[in-house]
């Protein structure tokens, strides 16, 4: 049970930290499981929904904060975890299949969603969170990265150790980049 008890409505928007899911459609009692050896308790869940993608069952405690006036629910995970989590198995029917779900990143009116080239930077800065780099090229700026293909961070330190050269090493996948993810020193 999460310490906050959130409140999602019925047709707010779900995202995750890298993309929209869908809207909810539904919410429900998740079935009972015994936490503690002294009680039983059921969880909520949601019922996330977007064309062309197989509904999603997420449970409450993936929730990180619901803003009341955006009407969105802002989830912990990325778009490549819900495969990861199960969230396409209806909980309330164990033993079916978990649909395969195919993140789809959409970009509303006005958002950005990184691509091979990022936005201008921001007035002050020469860089931001999002922009990408090339095996190779040199590291620009203290911060953790992450490779785009499989989400495997490192500190610009930790590749400075390896590489006293100061750039970036290969790939860890055929045509993946290093994006910066955190500019925390």
């Amino acid at each position: 049970m999460p310490v906050v008890q959130w409140v999602v409505s019925v047709g707010d928007t779900v995202e995750t930290r890298d993309g929209e899911l869908g809207v909810v459609k539904e919410i429900f009692e998740g079935p009972p499981h015994s936490g503690q050896a002294l009680f039983v308790s059921s969880e909520p869940y949601m019922v996330v929904v977007s064309p062309g993608q197989p509904d999603l069952y997420i449970p409450f405690e993936e929730i990180v904060d619901v803003s009341d006036v955006k009407q969105r629910v802002y989830l912990k995970r990325w778009l490549r975890e819900v495969n990861v989590q199960g969230w396409t198995r209806d909980p309330r029917k164990p033993g079916t299949a978990a649909a395969p779900y195919f993140p789809k990143p959409r970009v509303d009116s006005g958002a950005w969603s990184p691509g091979e080239a990022a936005p201008r930077p921001e007035p002050g800065r020469q860089y931001r969170i999002g922009d990408r780099f090339k095996p190779g090229d040199p590291i620009p700026v203290e911060g953790q990265y992450t490779c785009t293909v499989c989400g495997f961070r490192k500190h610009s330190r930790q590749f400075r150790e390896e590489n006293p050269d100061g750039r970036f090493p290969p790939p860890h996948h055929p045509g993946a980049l290093w994006e910066l993810e955190d500019l925390r020193p």
